[in-house]
């Protein structure tokens, strides 16, 4: 049955046609503080609308890197603003991309009514440091209906984190992140506040992650995932065998299984 309905599902995800896509607007001064927004054909007034970040380690990439997921996602009916932001630096931090990401939120705001879809009641979407950037944001501004992070890193001050970012050779970027130095010995309590593990809020959320993931071990999601639980926050976790750090979004198949996944997700929360 479950292949059956995927099937007709791909059947509808290859049949649609493409929405259209408004590219460069410029939510701030920067040159990376741009978005594309993507509309469906028809009547947006009630278009589920997804904000959607990039991956790149907080220092590399941009818009191309979800380009073809944002389109994909609009193509099913959604208003998706792809959305670019600052690299972190020893004068950018995540509090600096936070305020990026809401820019882009009331941005996309201002300019609903003259595209026709709503002013508020978002969905944010995130993979891998956008995924991070999604579950924390999602949690302190809590103005989204829902969050989607695939392949999140989640927890950023516990040992077996830390060690594993230093394996990774990363830890100078966690720092910028943090803006603060690791203390090996003592108190990590930057690295702790940008932690979504540690600033969960009764926002539904969906964790995606393949459990061969080389660079943000399954684990980070599993314990977020489990934490949600014992709050009481509803919350999903789907996992990706065999999948690495792009959670199949690099494949055709699986890409589709992930988009549809976010839809439904989006959809059951859009009320």
């Amino acid at each position: 049955m479950k292949q059956l309905t995927f099937f007709l599902f791909l059947i509808h995800f290859c049949s649609l046609a493409q929405a259209k896509t408004v590219q460069h607007l410029s939510y701030g001064k920067s040159s990376q503080q741009v978005l594309d927004l993507y509309l469906p054909d028809g009547n947006l007034n009630n278009a589920p609308v997804i904000i959607l970040l990039h991956g790149g380690a907080w220092s590399m990439g941009g818009l191309e890197y979800t380009s073809k997921h944002a389109q994909d996602i609009s193509n099913l009916g959604f208003v998706v603003a792809n959305v670019d932001y600052r690299y972190v630096t020893d004068k950018i931090s995540a509090k600096d991309l936070l305020s990026d990401i809401d820019d882009a939120v009331g941005y996309v705001s201002n300019v609903s009514n003259k595209y026709g879809f709503a002013k508020s009641g978002y969905h944010i979407v995130g993979i891998s440091a956008g995924a991070h950037l999604a579950l924390l944001y999602g949690y302190t501004k809590k103005n989204m209906k829902s969050i989607t992070a695939l392949c999140a890193p989640s927890r950023l001050d516990s040992l077996e984190s830390l060690d594993f970012i230093k394996k990774n050779g990363h830890i100078d970027i966690i720092e910028k992140l943090a803006g603060a130095k690791l203390n090996e010995n003592g108190d990590n309590a930057a690295f702790t506040a940008i932690s979504p593990f540690n600033n969960i809020t009764n926002t539904p959320t969906l964790l995606i992650h393949g459990d061969a993931d080389p660079l943000v071990n399954v684990s980070q999601s599993q314990n977020l995932y489990k934490e949600l639980k014992n709050k009481g926050i509803e919350s999903n976790l789907i996992i990706r065998p065999g999948k690495g750090h792009d959670v199949g979004m690099n494949s055709p198949d699986t890409e589709i299984q992930n988009i549809s996944d976010i839809a439904s997700w989006v959809k059951n929360h859009n009320k």
